[in-house]
């Protein structure tokens, strides 16, 4: 998650705190009486009485499934004797929130205990256990269905897809039969179903499997030996159930595999299980904010809502295995399983809820699914557009033969066949994959022909449509692009990419084939390999209330805009292809006239090999200056104050840049920058009286040279990475810009401003900054904050680009640009400590801050040698941990009269620098 989405959570939690109960702060699932059980062999419980909420709490964070969570059920006492021959507790086991026990059967088989209620705890860092946060999420659990699974199973069956059925029990207050987990288990309310174990095998396995594996298990096999292969039908229906019943959260963790042998080759069958989030409910002004800022949590209504987002998290196993499923299959997939999920069947599923339940939403939920039965084709077609764009089609370590032909009408036909190397053969009735891809639906395929040693022909007529890139992999292969050119094949004709860094590959060019002979790395981490975080494919828009931006200063008052961030990814483009973001917004509160600010930024990585294009412009009226005069001493006339120093202007810029990153740490970027001024001067305003050069020059271009090192860290201690898969890299360390714990920043920047580029004359300037954040010893989360800076101006330059100093960003007690020169020299340190951590609504931690900082201007001409020191203090404040702070601090300069402010109050997100 982005941590700037993480901070609008957490603005949320803490408006929306007085009105959330803290009656979950244990955080565990409630369990049922040992009296209540006593002699009992069924029981009436209410799962979740304690989600009960009033009218203003359920406006706030919403309605959800609070009906059923709250209403009676009647449910079995589970007997451990008698249950599957006789249970023997083996192992607990569970998620970030559930709590489970896994039996051994006497019949052979592992079952598994799973709590309906659950525990947000469990995934949560130890300081956010008891405060408002384990509280709301604690609540929030009420968007689940609490008896959603038993409604999922006959869909399932109907379909042919293996899963668990589960049933509801209590479990009992066994000392014996619980053994070492009686303290934790007995009273609890759950399901037992049989456990799909990953170890089973023979007459015990699951659904009569020879071998039972886990995602990584069967994704490992899967590129070990092309002889295994999944039942990709069985699984597209699989899915488009999960889309049926809005379940989410269908990562690979959620699945296990059955494999069913004949001869040498294993077909192997999906096994969905983990329904906690099917059927979830989101409703509430909490869950707005929250699904515009995690978007894969799609609430369950009368339609699909985004199937884009509904379907993320099972991304990494869907482009594996969609590949295998044509256009036609997939239509004929989704209309039969349309035709299976009758009224009827729809009608006797949620007729299974418990009466009390049914009674409150069972005509409500019977319509909902008949809705989205409804519409499922087009649901299921949504689906496939997803995935036919970038295609990624993987062989095996085994040796293959493929063939590529490119047709005259567009269309790419893939086969795969094993092959002999020895005998130098492959069997045609052998082929093990085939489709044919229409450039109407696919822009890239991409062939993953793993180990072994390969053969790969491409044969065909040019077209311009589909591009193709086949990477080798390890072994001895032999890669040919045999495409003849045809006579309407042209500057954009599709192109054949030849990945292999293998010293034994044979390539065969033709005039369209690209050959890259650099290693394409393949992770050796399961999770890293196989759960791709870092995004390859397609495009993506982001324009939710993340994107809302929020600021306010004294001189133009509160600004309010918004913006539209636009990424698109593709093969070997860490993190993007391209990142683009449009914003503006609005001031209202500077005078008479409504000030705007448009913005444009675009990060583009594939234009260079090796560099970034970043592109920068825009126009505001919000860059207000002051301007006092040159000079190291210049003073304030007597009855005027700061704001008769200020010069409005509306500002437009393009800032085209390449940046050449050596590491994660240091770049080097050139560019140029082209401005245009229209400086706002009244008639007898301080500016019109000193009438300095450029007060009538509006153009400005220069080009740059510039660097940058930063090694800073703001920490990360409760785990909450920043999210690597969208891309914003960049933008994730700029979170860490004015919270480091420790580390160094550089950055030196050189312009020159030609004459025949609009300016007046030519001049230069040179201009740089170091911060540097040195950890305090022991001392949790104290640092000494330590910056310096300067910049130097050539030549005869327009005052506005001076050198100043002044303000936040050089010496607190002054105000902003109080003195300009040909030359700026600044320094100053922070020392800021931590005290402790007091809990109100979440954990603060808080310490006291203290500053000094000193500076001057230099101007040719001038006789001076006075230093302007400012000097200070103040609080800070981290919510959740110290990436996430507040300051607060007060700045008083040391000049006297009319050189200085008497005091300045500064408030920011995290620190001044």
């Amino acid at each position: 998650m982005n941590p700037h989405y993480k901070g609008v959570i957490a603005g949320l939690i803490i408006a929306a705190g007085s009105l959330c109960s803290s009656s979950h702060a244990d955080a565990q699932p409630r369990k049922i009486s040992e009296a209540s059980l006593a002699g009992q062999s069924q029981v009436t419980i209410v799962p979740g009485q304690y989600y009960k909420a009033g009218a203003l709490h359920r406006l706030i964070f919403g309605d959800h499934w609070r009906s059923l969570w709250t209403s009676p059920m009647q449910v079995d006492v589970l007997d451990l004797r008698s249950f599957a021959g006789g249970l023997k507790p083996v192992e607990t086991g569970g998620g970030f929130q559930t709590v489970s026990l896994r039996f051994m059967g006497k019949d052979g088989r592992q079952y598994r205990f799973r709590t309906v209620d659950k525990d947000p705890a469990r995934g949560m860092p130890e300081k956010l256990h008891n405060t408002l946060i384990s509280d709301i999420v604690q609540d929030q659990v009420s968007t689940a269905n609490p008896v959603g699974g038993t409604i999922i199973a006959p869909f399932l069956r109907s379909a042919g897809i293996l899963h668990s059925e589960s049933q509801f029990v209590v479990m009992p207050y066994d000392r014996e039969g619980l053994g070492e987990f009686y303290d934790e288990f007995a009273g609890l309310f759950g399901t037992i179903e049989e456990h799909p174990d990953e170890n089973s095998g023979g007459d015990s396995a699951f659904g009569g499997a020879d071998k039972v594996v886990s995602s990584y298990g069967l994704l490992e096999r899967l590129d070990a030996d092309h002889d295994n292969v999944v039942d990709a039908q069985v699984y597209l229906k699989a899915r488009l159930i999960d889309l049926f019943v809005g379940d989410w959260d269908r990562h690979s963790g959620q699945w296990r595999w059955a494999g069913y042998k004949n001869g040498e080759k294993t077909l192997w069958k999906p096994v969905p299980k983990d329904r906690d989030n099917a059927f979830s409910r989101q409703d509430g002004l909490f869950s707005w904010v929250i699904t515009q800022i995690i978007p894969q949590i799609e609430g369950f209504s009368d339609d699909y809502g985004d199937v884009y987002f509904l379907s993320w998290s099972g991304r990494s196993l869907d482009r594996r295995i969609f590949p295998a499923v044509s256009h036609e299959e997939w239509q004929q997939a989704a209309l039969q399983l349309q035709s299976i999920l009758t009224d009827e069947l729809i009608e006797s599923s949620v007729a299974r809820m418990p009466s009390a339940m049914y009674e409150k939403e069972g005509a409500r939920f019977e319509h909902a699914l008949k809705s989205r039965r409804d519409l499922l084709v087009e649901a299921a077609e949504e689906l496939y557009g997803m995935y036919v764009g970038e295609v990624d089609i993987h062989a095996s370590d085994k040796a293959e033969y493929a063939r590529v032909d490119r047709h005259r009408d567009g269309t790419v036909e893939v086969s795969l066949y094993p092959y002999d190397p020895q005998k130098n053969v492959y069997e045609q009735q052998d082929r093990f994959y085939h489709r044919i891809f229409d450039p109407s639906s696919t822009e890239e395929i991409r062939l993953y022909m793993l180990g072994g040693d390969d053969i790969v022909r491409i044969e065909g007529t040019r077209t311009q449509d589909i591009d193709l890139r086949v990477i080798g992999g390890k072994g001895g292969d032999d890669l040919a692009d045999n495409v003849r050119t045809s006579k309407d094949a042209g500057y954009n004709s599709a192109l054949n990419y030849l990945y292999d860094s293998g010293k034994k590959t044979l390539f065969t060019s033709g005039p369209y084939t690209l050959v890259d002979r650099r290693q394409v790395v393949v992770p050796d981490d399961p999770a890293e390999k196989y759960d791709q975080k870092t995004r390859d494919y397609g495009s993506e828009v982001v324009a939710s209330v993340a994107n809302l931006k929020v600021d306010y200063a004294p001189e133009y008052g509160v600004f309010l805009g918004w913006g539209v961030i636009f990424e698109d990814y593709g093969f070997q483009r860490d993190p993007y292809n391209y990142n683009m973001e449009f914003s503006g917004g609005v001031a209202a509160g500077s005078g008479d006239d409504l000030r705007y600010k448009l913005e444009y930024t675009g990060d583009f990585r594939s234009v260079v090999d090796g560099a970034s294009l970043m592109i920068e412009a825009g126009t505001t009226g919000l860059d207000i200056i002051n301007f006092y005069g040159l000079g190291n001493e210049t003073a304030m006339k007597p009855g005027l104050d700061e704001d008769d120093y200020e010069i409005r202007q509306q500002v437009s810029w393009f800032r085209p840049t390449l940046h050449f990153p050596a590491n994660s740490n240091f770049q080097f970027r050139t560019g140029l920058e082209v401005r245009y001024i229209d400086l706002e001067v009244e008639s007898g305003s301080e500016l019109d009286i000193m009438n300095p050069y450029g007060v009538d020059e509006d153009f400005s271009g220069s080009l740059l040279v510039g660097l940058r090192y930063d090694s800073r860290d703001c920490g990360n201690d409760i785990g909450l990475s920043p999210r690597k898969q969208m891309g914003r890299l960049a933008k994730q360390r700029n979170t860490c810009a004015t919270n480091a714990l420790s580390g160094m920043y550089l950055d030196v920047e050189g312009q020159w401003f030609p004459e025949f580029a609009g300016n007046g004359s030519s001049f230069g300037k040179v201009s740089g900054e170091w911060r540097g954040y040195l950890p305090l010893g022991s001392l949790p989360y104290s640092r000494l904050a330590v910056r310096a800076g300067g910049e130097k101006v050539w030549g005869d330059f327009p005052f506005y680009e001076a050198a100043y100093i002044g303000g936040a960003r050089s010496i607190r007690g002054y105000d902003r640009e109080r003195f300009a020169g040909d030359a700026s020299l600044y320094a100053g340190s922070e020392l800021r400590l931590y005290l402790g951590t007091f809990k109100l609504f979440v954990p603060i931690m808080f310490g006291p801050l203290a500053f000094v900082e000193t500076g001057r201007v230099y101007l040719d001409g001038e006789d001076s040698d006075r230093w302007h020191t400012g000097y200070g203090g103040g609080m800070w404040f981290g919510f959740v941990e110290p990436r996430y702070s507040l300051s607060v601090s007060v700045g008083k300069g040391v000049d006297s009269g009319s050189l200085s402010d008497d005091y300045g109050i500064y408030v920011t997100t995290g620190f001044t620098f």
